[in-house]
């Protein structure tokens, strides 16, 4: 289980900060808190827009369109048992629920494109955030365990498909 915390500033409101869990054998993510911003937790990958903040990885505006791709890839993927939503929100975190700020703008080659409210809160895009790590998580351990099934492959071992 992964901890992750987004602290995000510079949207609509206060300075937020937003916790969840990602697991890593489902790869559920549950969004579990959504708190006016807080010190790094014990324990935490820390994502950050700020530049001079003490974290893990840098998010940048930049970011936004690749956040909200994996916002819905996440919500629109079921976990492994093949009934429970891989995205959750608890009553606590609700108010980081980030579909009310997207506005879809339509599609063009490059895929769908879209719009963030104005009135975006920090709380809703520090979501995104965690969303886009959990995603890029996922792939790099996808190639991680691809690798190691090749490097058994290649050393005469048995390898399942």
């Amino acid at each position: 289980m992964i901890q992750i915390q987004a602290n995000i500033g510079g949207f609509a409101g206060k300075p937020a900060s937003v916790f969840a869990a990602l697991d890593e054998d489902t790869g559920i993510l549950v969004i579990a808190a959504a708190v006016e911003k807080a010190p790094r937790r014990e324990g935490c990958f820390l994502i950050s827009n700020e530049i001079r903040a003490d974290r893990d990885s840098l998010f940048h505006d930049a970011d936004l369109k690749q956040a909200i791709g994996a916002y819905y890839a996440i919500k629109g993927r079921v976990a492994g048992d093949g009934r429970s939503a891989c995205l959750r929100f608890s009553e606590r975190a609700m108010r980081a629920e980030p579909s009310g700020a997207i506005e879809s703008d339509g599609v063009d080659m490059s895929g769908p494109l879209y719009r963030v409210s104005p009135e975006a809160s920090n709380g809703q895009i520090a979501a995104l955030a965690i969303c886009a790590y959990a995603e890029r998580y996922g792939a790099v351990n996808d190639v991680v365990d691809m690798a190691d099934d090749l490097l058994n492959l290649l050393s005469g071992q048995a390898v399942t498909i």
